[in-house]
């Protein structure tokens, strides 16, 4: 009697324990490709290069394009983000379908091959930060002298307005100067129109060395203000006012104090990726909107103002390797237990290539081995059976911006209806 009542809880005992096991039990991620990355994948494998490569979907860039012209309507001018952009190619693509001739530059490297470029030397480039002065002087001696004088130099200072100045001096030159000015971001740049008027007050003491040309006032921190309650496009569009009434502020008070700086129509460059569409409605000031990102959509910018726009780029890497199970070097004797424990650990692949700046997209439920650690040259995942990759299949990954990945993998696949359909050369870093 004892015993068999023993036995039964012992039965209960580990039924609960099986039951308690199963449920806590991680549940299998995996599934294959979606039918877009199935086709991909077949693409690659009938006509690919059997490395790593960054793929450029131009029917959804061409989607996106459409998008963004229909957000910027005239009066507002569109200014093409050169950093997130990085290839000749793609800038041509992107001029031509917007039919714009405005470009945002990070980098002095940058600055200098386009001044090279006949196509662009003669496009309208603001710099979208302040150089030192020693990147002046720099791309003072690789550029021509009438192509250096018309570009859009970001001021943030008083100081390097000073140091500008004693450039234009030394060289006898003019300097187009654009000043920064803070809308929210607290970022740098000029905080109130009393800094900024003791700034226009030097330039337009030295009307030989300084044109005064417009503002630029960044505010990327509206997309992301904070809400408990209420509709975040509505938070959003009220920052949006706010940063644009500080904005007017400036402008007003310049024009008062320097009516003659003002006589002629200025740059009064805002906006992003994240807030660019917000610039349609209830916008008095801001005549000029840069944007770069959104046309690529990496994952950065998976935002609620964004979610018209599609993901067009991706990076594609082949798997070299599959084995069965997750074997730790070390932990041989019970790696066994890893996949009956977690059928994510099912399957081990090894891909050419990893670490990159991005995410898995496809097949889904993949991951890294934090135990194995990141490598470069052969990218360890895992991910249970229902994944379905054999070598010479590719993972899909999408990267998480774009200027530093296009530059390292130094030219885009482009990908028309779902097939290869040439390549663009990227910029090099």
């Amino acid at each position: 009697m004892l015993k068999s009542r023993f036995f039964r809880i012992l039965i209960v005992f580990l039924v609960t324990v099986f039951a308690f096991v199963f449920f806590l039990r991680p549940k299998d991620d995996g599934s294959p490709y979606q039918e877009y990355f199935a086709k991909l994948n077949q693409e690659l494998k009938n006509n690919g290069f059997g490395k790593p490569v960054i793929l450029l979907d131009l029917d959804r860039l061409d989607e996106n394009l459409s998008t963004l012209s229909k957000n910027i309507p005239p009066p507002l001018h569109y200014r093409i983000v050169v950093k997130s952009l990085p290839s000749l190619d793609l800038l041509r693509y992107i001029t031509k379908a917007t039919k714009t001739n405005r470009l945002m530059v990070f980098h002095s490297g940058d600055l200098v091959m386009l001044l090279g470029e006949d196509e662009f030397s003669s496009f309208d480039i603001l710099l979208g930060k302040p150089m030192p002065l020693r990147a002046l002087e720099d791309i003072f001696k690789k550029t021509k002298v009438d192509k250096f004088q018309k570009i859009h130099w970001l001021v943030d200072t008083e100081t390097r307005l000073n140091q500008y100045l004693e450039f234009g001096k030394s060289k006898n030159i003019k300097l187009h100067i654009v000043l920064e000015i803070d809308v929210g971001l607290h970022r740098g740049g000029f905080q109130n129109p009393d800094e900024t008027n003791k700034t226009l007050s030097l330039i337009q003491k030295n009307p030989n060395n300084l044109e005064f040309d417009g503002f630029m006032g960044y505010e990327p921190h509206v997309a992301s203000v904070p809400i408990l309650l209420g509709d975040k496009y509505d938070a959003i569009t009220k920052e949006i006012q706010l940063s644009l009434s500080k904005y007017e502020e400036f402008v007003a008070s310049g024009k008062k104090s320097f009516p003659v700086l003002f006589d002629k129509e200025l740059l009064l460059n805002g906006g992003g990726s994240k807030t660019y569409r917000f610039y349609q409605k209830n916008n008095h000031v801001v005549n000029d909107v840069s944007v770069g990102s959104a046309l690529v959509m990496p994952t950065d910018f998976d935002v609620s103002t964004l979610t018209e726009h599609k993901p067009a780029f991706f990076i594609a890497a082949p798997v070299l390797k599959r084995l069965e199970g997750t074997t730790i070097p070390f932990l041989e004797s019970i790696s066994f237990i890893f996949p009956l424990w977690n059928p994510n650990l099912q399957v081990t692949y090894f891909t050419y290539g990893g670490a990159y700046l991005a995410k898995k997209e496809s097949p889904q439920g993949l991951f890294d081995n934090g135990l194995y650690g990141a490598s470069t040259n052969q990218g360890i995942l895992n991910g249970s059976r229902a994944t379905g990759l054999q070598p010479d299949d590719y993972v899909f990954f999408r990267p998480t911006q774009s200027e530093k990945v296009m530059a390292e993998m130094g030219e885009v696949i482009l990908l028309r209806k779902g097939k290869i359909s040439g390549t663009w050369k990227c910029f090099i870093n």
